[in-house]
């Protein structure tokens, strides 16, 4: 595969959900297969329990759904990640999901995993704080994780599950963002 499409937010069909899924269309125009993952409806998740395990291997020795969703980012070329505004924060879902890249870091904080994977970051949030968050989470993965951004979308939605849809400036820029990968 070569591009996974993070899902986080627990309301199906809104803005992040929307944008995520015009950057996936432009993206399979340009020739790429994207892979989704909605970490919202994953039954099985947990967050990262610190056990330091995943420091031997590079691979989180969880067994549950987000198990899988980090063997996808490691196989992928890139990576949407979306995330909704909750008090000045990304959701909890999308927290289980960073937490556990933690398992692609060795003790000294070298990768393991490949380096110049691209990244895209989707942010919405009711009131403010969407440019903030999209800026920290690419940082993330720009420092931590070495991806190479290719866009951020950040929202500022009034809370109107919509908003996206009906904004032809943001599904235009999403286009624009899916022919990066």
């Amino acid at each position: 595969m070569s591009i996974v499409a993070i899902l986080t937010s627990p309301r199906s069909g809104a803005n992040c959900e929307t944008v995520v899924n015009a950057i996936a269309e432009s993206a399979k125009a340009n020739g790429k297969d994207v892979k989704f993952f909605n970490v919202s409806k994953m039954q099985n998740k947990n967050g990262c329990i610190s056990c330091f395990g995943c420091k031997k291997s590079g691979n989180c020795v969880q067994k549950d759904d987000i198990r899988e969703l980090l063997e996808a980012v490691k196989s992928s070329e890139g990576i949407i990640v979306s995330a909704p505004v909750y008090f000045g924060q990304p959701c909890a879902q999308y927290r289980i999901f960073e937490d556990r890249m933690f398992s692609f870091l060795d003790p000294a904080f070298n990768l393991f995993i490949e380096k110049g994977k691209k990244v895209a970051v989707v942010t919405a949030a009711g009131s403010g704080g969407a440019q903030e968050l999209a800026d920290q989470i690419e940082g993330r993965f720009v420092n931590f994780f070495k991806f190479a951004p290719v866009g951020k979308i950040a929202m500022v939605t009034a809370n109107a599950p919509d908003y996206a849809a009906k904004n032809p400036d943001i599904l235009k820029a999403a286009a624009e963002i899916g022919k990066k990968f």
